[in-house]
C-alpha cells in the first residue's frame, strides 16, 4: 500500500473553509468529498486537480450514508475516513501506511486521539498497536473522526445507514468486534479532532446546529443499544436521561427558552427511536 492506493473521503455539510485547509495541505493524497449541502463552490476545490472528486448527493445523506458512498465510488481499495474539523500530519499518514503494510490483515485501523488520555490503553501493551473494543470510542481514546478502513474486508455496507450522526464509529467496531474483523487502535499515529466545528455557513444559526446535535445524539444512543443489546437494556439505560429530559423541557417552556429547545430536541430524539421511527431530523436553513 502507498499514497497512490489510499482516497482520503470528507463527508461535508457547509465544510468548505475546513476542507480547503485540509486539501492544500495533503496535497499529494487522492481525495473524494462527499458534499451533503448544496453548497457549489466545493467545485472549486477540484478545479484543475485531478486528485479532487466532488460528489454532490440528491439530499443530505448524513454521515455513515456519505461515508458508504465514497467507499462504494472511490477508486481503491484503502480508505482514510476523516472528519472536516480534524488535523492529522502528512507523517502520521504515511505512518498509518506503513501500519496498513505491517498487520495487513485488519478492517478498520485507528490513530488514537492527540491526548494523555489516549495513552492509558497502551500502558501494559509493548506493542506500537492493540485490538479495539467499541468500547474504547468516545471515551478519549479514538474516534470516527479518522479511520482506516480496508474495504476488501467488508461485504456489505460498512455503515448503518439508519443512524445520521453519532455512534456509527461505534457501531461499526462492534460490528467488527462481533464478526471478527480485526480492528485496532495504533500507539505512534495520531489526530485532532476540535468536535461539533465542521460547520463553516452562516445559513444555519447557532442553536439550530444544537438542536440538531441534541436530537441526533439521543437518538442515535439509544437506537445503538437496542440494536446490539435489546430494547428493554436501552429502555433502562436511558431511562433517567429520558424522565430528565421531559421534565426539563415542561419547566424551561416557562423559563428559558433556548434550553427549552434543547432539551425538547433530546426528549424528541430518545422518543422517536424508542418508536422505531427514522432518525429524519435536520437542520433548518436561513
Amino acid at each position: 500500500m502507498d499514497r497512490l492506493n489510499l482516497t482520503i473521503i470528507l463527508v461535508s455539510y457547509y465544510s468548505y473553509s475546513h476542507i480547503e485547509r485540509i486539501i492544500k495541505y495533503l496535497k499529494n493524497f487522492n481525495f473524494l468529498i462527499i458534499e451533503n449541502s448544496k453548497d457549489q463552490k466545493v467545485k472549486n476545490l477540484c478545479k484543475n486537480k485531478k486528485n479532487v472528486k466532488v460528489i454532490f448527493p440528491n439530499k443530505n445523506l448524513g454521515y455513515g450514508a456519505g461515508n458508504n458512498l465514497g467507499i462504494l465510488k472511490s477508486k481503491t481499495n484503502f480508505n482514510l475516513i476523516l472528519n472536516p474539523d480534524t488535523f492529522i500530519s502528512k507523517e502520521n499518514i504515511y505512518k498509518l501506511i506503513k501500519f496498513a503494510k505491517l498487520i495487513k490483515k485488519f478492517g478498520i485501523l485507528l490513530p488514537r486521539l492527540d491526548s494523555a488520555q489516549s495513552l492509558k490503553i497502551f500502558d501494559n501493551n509493548n506493542k506500537n498497536y492493540r485490538k479495539s473494543s467499541y468500547k474504547f470510542i468516545g471515551l478519549g481514546y479514538a474516534s470516527g473522526c479518522a479511520m482506516l478502513i480496508n474495504k476488501s474486508k467488508f461485504k456489505k455496507k460498512i455503515f448503518d445507514e439508519n443512524i445520521f450522526l453519532y455512534k456509527e464509529e461505534t457501531d461499526l467496531i462492534k460490528r467488527c468486534n462481533d464478526n471478527k474483523i480485526n480492528s485496532y487502535i495504533l500507539k505512534n499515529v495520531t489526530v485532532k479532532h476540535y468536535g461539533t466545528k465542521s460547520l463553516s455557513t452562516n445559513k444555519i444559526s447557532n442553536i439550530e446546529s444544537i438542536v440538531f446535535r441534541n436530537w441526533h445524539w439521543t437518538w442515535s444512543n439509544f437506537y445503538f443499544y437496542k440494536k446490539h443489546f435489546g430494547f428493554f437494556y436501552a429502555l433502562c439505560k436511558f431511562s433517567r436521561s429520558i424522565f430528565s429530559s421531559l421534565i426539563k423541557k415542561i419547566i424551561y417552556y416557562f423559563i428559558n427558552k433556548k434550553k427549552y429547545y434543547i432539551y425538547n430536541a433530546r426528549f424528541n430524539g430518545y422518543l422517536n427511536s424508542i418508536l422505531n421511527k427514522k432518525s429524519s431530523y435536520r437542520m433548518i436553513e436561513r
